[in-house]
């Protein structure tokens, strides 16, 4: 993995730290914010947080970054996880805490993708995106991503059963 992902100026892709655990733990405060992007459990704690997140850094089949814009400020996080060599796929993943609808979720993305395709060598890469967000499913699809499937009743949110939607985007398909 690189240290750092630099194709664009306006958008950085670090590696997730423990210097990144603060604004983390700010976002995941907000519960809209984890509604959007299935977060499941109760009101988050900092210890909780940081357990997960120690967690995830021992998971080798995931890259998981911190965005930073051009000021070097961290405005969300992002990632690849079920990284899968053999099946050559990937599950992508992002949330912006700080700066939504600026361009910089898009920017972090076509880095992640460039990742998958370019340097993994992956053929497909997907993300799941429940299907009452609208915007996302938008998001996804501008950026090349095709609907592949519903998963009904995938999760349990504000007290009722929401579907997921099921979006990829395959080697082929990146960059047309």
């Amino acid at each position: 993995m690189a240290d750092t992902l630099k194709q664009n100026l306006q958008v950085n892709l670090v590696p997730l730290g423990p210097e990144h655990l603060d604004a983390t733990f700010r976002w995941l405060c907000d519960a809209e914010l984890r509604r959007r992007i299935d977060s499941l459990g109760g009101e988050p704690t900092r210890q909780g947080n940081e357990a997960y997140w120690q967690n995830k850094w021992q998971d080798k089949t995931q890259e998981n970054y911190a965005i930073l814009d051009s000021q070097k400020k961290h405005v969300g996080n992002c990632g690849l996880s079920k990284i899968c060599l053999h099946r050559k796929k990937a599950e992508l993943w992002i949330y912006l805490g700080e700066k939504r609808r600026s361009g910089l979720g898009r920017e972090a993305c076509r880095k992640l993708l460039h990742r998958a395709f370019q340097e993994i060598k992956l053929n497909r890469v997907y993300v799941r995106v429940l299907a009452d967000n609208g915007p996302a499913i938008s998001f996804f699809r501008a950026l090349g991503f095709s609907e592949e499937g519903r998963f009904r009743d995938d999760t349990f949110s504000n007290g009722r059963f929401v579907d997921s939607v099921c979006l990829g985007l395959l080697a082929k398909e990146y960059g047309r």
